[in-house]
This record gives structure tokens, sequence and C-alpha cells, in this order.
């Protein structure tokens, strides 16, 4: 975008504006009325009612020493108003956008803070600029050079908040910006079964948006095990997943017994308030059979049946996993728990726990742009403006209208005194 060339007339008191109108008034007013009057152009003048149908030399025009003493007035209360006279032109056009591109994610090891990548590609050479990162929790500072933004800078750790802000600015004016938004608090996580899948467990993965059965691409995963020849190495290679183990499935340091099947259907109860049992409150379901099981030290029981194990978990941190196991299929003729608040809130847990896990590549939540980017304040291109005083050149106007005044009544003077002069 250019720039016109302009010019504006403003004035410095523009509330005496009103002399200027008052002079002009006034001065028309005290003027011969019509501003016109009769002049010989010689002696003629002092006999006019005997020599006028004779001579001929009459004429009539304006009074022109008093009307340039009018316009010296006019001017002269013009200049006590101080008019300038102020223009406008373009020294060049508007700059081209700079663009900032950002992605964050959180660091390993540690989902409370994160390393902010920035770059811009167009960035004028030569510069050096600001970066400013800000959330409600720390403003981070960093003074980079052209080249450096070029090639992309890091910044660590930032503060893992939902909206990260950053700004570019040179010479502390702001001229890019964008903001970064968490991606999302989850990680896909995968769902597989080995052995027949249970409809108690299809419909608590479909609740639950996080989890894709037979997701491969997902680095977290879960897997429901019904299987009594389940052979526990075949998962040993897998990190970051939990392995529930269902009634007579083996697991490491368990090896299930027999069935006990209950006359009256017993309540279950909580034994421990373990983070996986936040909220978990599974009184009100029941459960009809259900499996015994030797368990090594490495196993906590978490509830239980007419103290009996119903659910128990091992954590192998090395690899890790976590492994649960449930005494029972979970269906109806088992238990009542799936039909249950706390089924689905137990688990919600347990993925909760799983998404904790560090990711492959070290980095746990990502930090994206937003969809729209927030706009720089337009800036326009750079002009150059000048200012200029009329008060000189209306002084000098009117001191020439007054002198042009002056003259003409001193040349009339002294034409009527030649001309006296000259009577016989």
């Amino acid at each position: 975008m250019v720039l016109e060339d302009s010019m504006t007339l403003f004035f410095l008191h523009p509330g005496l504006l009103v002399l200027p109108a008052m002079v002009a008034a006034g001065g028309w007013f005290l003027l011969p009325r019509g501003g016109i009057t009769e002049y010989p152009f010689t002696i003629l003048e002092f006999w006019p009612v005997e020599t006028r149908e004779a001579a001929g030399r009459w004429k009539e025009r304006p009074d022109w020493p008093w009307i340039f003493i009018l316009i010296a007035g006019v001017l002269a209360a013009l200049a006590l108003c101080s008019p300038r006279l102020q223009t406008t032109a373009p020294k060049n056009t508007a700059a081209p956008s700079i663009t900032l591109h950002a992605i964050g994610r959180s660091l390993p090891q540690n989902n409370h803070s994160l390393d902010v990548f920035i770059q811009s590609r167009n960035i004028p050479r030569n510069s050096s600029y600001q970066v400013i990162l800000t959330t409600h929790q720390q403003i981070l500072r960093q003074s980079v050079s052209a080249a450096t933004l070029k090639a992309g800078i890091d910044i660590s750790p930032v503060s893992a908040t939902p909206k990260i802000a950053i700004t570019l600015k040179q010479d502390h004016r702001i001229i890019a910006r964008t903001a970064l938004l968490r991606v999302s608090d989850t990680r896909p996580i995968a769902g597989h079964f080995i052995g027949t899948p249970l409809s108690a467990f299809l419909r608590l993965f479909a609740a639950m948006q996080e989890v894709t059965l037979d997701g491969h691409a997902a680095d977290l995963s879960i897997w429901i095990v019904h299987q009594r020849r389940f052979n526990p190495k075949i998962l040993q290679g897998i990190s970051h997943s939990t392995i529930v183990l269902l009634g007579d499935t083996p697991g490491p340091g368990l090896k299930p017994g027999a069935v006990i099947t209950l006359n009256h259907a017993g309540p279950l109860t909580a034994l421990t308030h373990h983070g996986l049992m936040q909220a978990v409150d599974p009184s009100r379901a029941t459960v009809r059979r259900f499996f015994t099981a030797q368990l090594n030290s490495h196993w906590h029981s978490l509830m239980a049946i007419q103290g009996h194990t119903w659910l128990a978990e091992r954590r192998d941190a090395p690899r890790g996993q976590t492994w649960l196991w449930l005494a029972g299929p979970m269906d109806s003729e088992w238990t009542t728990w799936p039909d249950h608040a706390s089924f689905v809130i137990f688990f919600a847990n347990v993925l909760a726990q799983l998404q904790k896990s560090p990711s492959p590549d070290g980095s746990g939540n990502w930090w994206q742009p937003t969809a729209s980017q927030p706009k720089v304040p337009a800036q326009g291109p750079k002009t150059s403006v000048r200012e200029m005083d009329l008060n000189i050149e209306l002084a000098v106007l009117a001191c020439v209208c007054l002198l042009s005044g002056v003259l003409t009544l001193a040349l009339r003077a002294r034409t009527l005194q030649t001309n006296t002069a000259n009577i016989p």
C-alpha cells in the first residue's frame, strides 16, 4: 500500500479565528457603500459640476487604498491564529509481514515443562529481535539475531500451561506474534484382546475416546487377556502398557486356583486408597463366582470379596508395565461390577495413569499454533511529515498590503498637490 501526498491546514489557536472575521466584517461596512467611488485624473476634481459633462474624464473604480488596508488587517488577524500547513508524503512501502513458526512438546520425564521451538524464515537480515514467551505462570525473554531466528531456536523450560503466547519485538515494537495451544492432555491408547473379546470391555472402550481397538500406531496400549494357557513372556517387550488378566489367566508371580461359587451374592470391598482406587466405591456391586489365586509379594490387593482377592495390581517399572488381575471374566454370571459406575471410574484411573508414561520419543503432550493466528496491528508504510508555519508569510503579506494602501494614498495626495500648484 502506498500513501498519496496530502496537505492539511490547521491552526494552533483556532479560537482566535473570530478576529479575522470581525475585522473583515467591520472593514466592509466602514468602506464607502458598495466599495466604489469616483476619482478624476486631473484638477477637474475641484469643479465636478461644471465640467463633468464637458470633460468626460470621470471613471468609477474600487477604492483600492482602503481595500489594501482591509486585507492587511484580515491577514494580520489570521497570523494571530498561528496557521500551519502539514504535508504528508510516503517514504517507502510497507514491509512484508513476518510470520512465526512455533511448536512445543513436553520435556522427557517431565510433563510440567516443555521445550518450545521458534523459527521465522522471512525475517529481515542484519537486525536484532526480542522473543517473549508469556504464560499465566511466567514471562521469558530472549534476544536473538535474524540469522539465529532463521535457523530456529529452542527455549526451555517453559511452564506447561494450556496456552502460550509468543511475541516478536524489534525496538519495542511488536512485529509478529502467535499462540500455542495444548493439542490434547491425552494420547491415543491401543486396546487389544488376547482371547475372546468380552462385551464389558467393548462397552468400556466405546465410551473412552482415547482408546482405539487394535490401534497399532499408538505408543500406549492396554491388553485384555482371557486365556488359560497364556504365556506372560510374549508381552515382556511391550513397554508403556497395562495388561489385565481375567479369571484363570496366569501372570508373572500369579497362579490361579479353584473357583468359588457363593450361595448369596456378596458385595465387593475396597482394601486400599491406592491412586487407581480414587473415587472408586464398589460396595454396590456383587460377586457370584470368582477364582482364587496364589500371588507373590509383588502383587497388591485392591479389592476383595469375603476375604479373597478380587482385584490385584503389580508394577513392573523397568519395563513400563502395569499388571492387573481380576478374579473373573466380568460377565453377568460372575459379577455385576461392570454394570456399576465404579467399574468405569476404575479403568478411567488406569488409563489416566497410563497417559503419564513417557512416550518413546521422550515427549508427552504437544503444543501447536492456533488455527487462526493473532494479527499484528498494521504499522502502515513509513511516511514523511513536514509542517510549515505560515505566521511569517501572512505577516509579510499584511505588510505588503498595508504598504500598498499607504503608497496609493501617498500617490493620490501628491497628484492633488501637483494639480493644485498648477492652478492659475
